[in-house]
């Protein structure tokens, strides 16, 4: 909530006792609907995701509507995860992520993909949905590269276009895409096993995913010690060029 409405929340809670009359309580209402509309035309941009935020998706959607609609991207992008994630209104949600996606907002583009893959709001097409994240993709965009690397992996059983996106998506820290990886190379769908990168990816991924600590731990068991420290020399490289 803006700190202007918190401080009338705090003004009108103080002099509610004192206001009897109904002729100065219907001004006092009127004073206050002047106050929250002002208050709401002087937010921005951060008001409405911090209400998003806190799952107050009134006053988001009262904060950046007037934004999206003088085709600010990032309002217009907000705006859908207002409609989608506040108020599960798909269709809403996607025809703003769609204006934001056309006009380049990567992230918009990668939740329109998300739609056209789930076929919310919109007939499922899922050739629609790799396009626009191929587009987010190409603008590094992380959650558009792992997604790319499941669909390759697992629609079309591409595992070495898979291994592109995933990696693409391991360089920027994506836990998910770096165990990905460390099961790729323990050489269950066709892969070549590569037990040494397959240890690396999976402790690259350990902190934020419990499954990846779990398998590192078990491949140490199938692991020499010299094994072992070339793994951990490769780590260690990888993490300093990084």
């Amino acid at each position: 909530m803006p700190k202007s409405l918190a401080f009338l929340d705090y003004v009108m809670n103080i002099l509610a006792p004192f206001f009897r009359a109904s002729k100065l309580s219907s001004s006092i209402l009127l004073l206050s609907s002047i106050f929250v509309s002002n208050a709401q035309a002087g937010a921005n941009y951060d008001d409405a995701m911090l209400a998003f935020e806190n799952q107050d998706y009134a006053a988001a959607l009262n904060i950046v509507l007037p934004l999206a609609q003088k085709n600010d991207v990032e309002a217009m992008t907000l705006l859908g995860r207002v409609y989608d994630e506040g108020f599960n209104k798909a269709k809403e949600a996607f025809s703003w992520f769609k204006k934001a996606a056309e006009l380049g907002n990567a992230q918009a583009q990668v939740e329109l993909a998300e739609l056209y893959d789930a076929g919310e709001g919109v007939p499922q097409d899922t050739e629609q949905a790799v396009i626009w994240y191929e587009k987010a993709a190409q603008q590094e965009h992380e959650e558009a590269q792992l997604a790319l690397g499941l669909h390759y992996l697992e629609d079309l059983e591409d595992s070495d276009t898979a291994i592109e996106y995933f990696g693409k998506a391991a360089e920027q820290g994506n836990a998910t895409a770096q165990y990905r990886l460390g099961l790729l190379y323990l050489g269950d769908t066709g892969v070549p096993t590569n037990n040494l990168k397959a240890w690396v990816y999976f402790s690259l991924a350990a902190d934020k995913v419990t499954e990846a600590a779990q398998a590192r731990d078990v491949l140490e068991l199938e692991m020499s010690n010299i094994q072992l420290k070339q793994a951990n020399l490769a780590l260690k490289q990888w993490q300093s060029s990084r």
